[in-house]
């Protein structure tokens, strides 16, 4: 303790010994996510065996459920940082001010980080989503028979009549 006094809080043991805590707790959170989200998949998938539920249904709740997962384990793990932090900070027995200003600029840049991966994984997932969508609708749009274009007009379900030019729609008799 006396030697973490003498090197100071904002020394090279002092920021890396906080950077070594804040990886730590952050590595922890993304195994408790990782871990938690196979124990739902396992009982997600148990749950839906007998019920109407098609994979893309069970593949999105799963994707919420992770991202229900990376939220807690990364906010938890931010939690138990912060409050550890201030047992680091006291070990340097720095002087108050500087042990406040240590101890708000170090939370401030775990919240950011931790928030801008959160923020990355949603918009990974938003992304992922949206593109499913989108491919899905395209199919559809194949499925129905217009592949596009824009071509005929609908009658009905899967029902089309096409324009009366060049003999299009026609019997095969005439």
């Amino acid at each position: 303790s006396d030697a973490k006094s003498v090197a100071g809080l904002f020394s090279e043991v002092g920021v890396n010994e906080v950077q070594d805590s804040f990886w730590e707790y952050f590595q922890s959170g993304k195994q408790f996510a990782k871990r938690q989200s196979m124990w739902d998949a396992m009982f997600m998938g148990m749950r839906s065996m007998g019920r109407d539920e098609n994979m893309m249904e069970y593949l999105f709740k799963m994707l919420i459920q992770v991202l229900i997962n990376f939220s807690m384990g990364l906010l938890m793990a931010l939690v138990i940082f912060i409050f550890g932090l201030w047992n680091i900070i006291q070990t340097y027995q720095p002087n108050p001010l500087t042990g406040l200003f240590f101890f708000v600029t170090a939370a401030c840049a775990a919240f950011a980080f931790v928030s801008t991966y959160l923020f990355a994984i949603y918009g990974a997932a938003a992304g992922g989503v949206y593109g499913v969508v989108k491919m899905a609708e395209g199919n559809m749009r194949i499925e129905n028979g217009r592949g596009g274009r824009g071509g005929g007009v609908r009658i009905g379900a899967g029902q089309r009549r096409m324009p009366q030019q060049n003999g299009w729609n026609r019997p095969h008799y005439q």
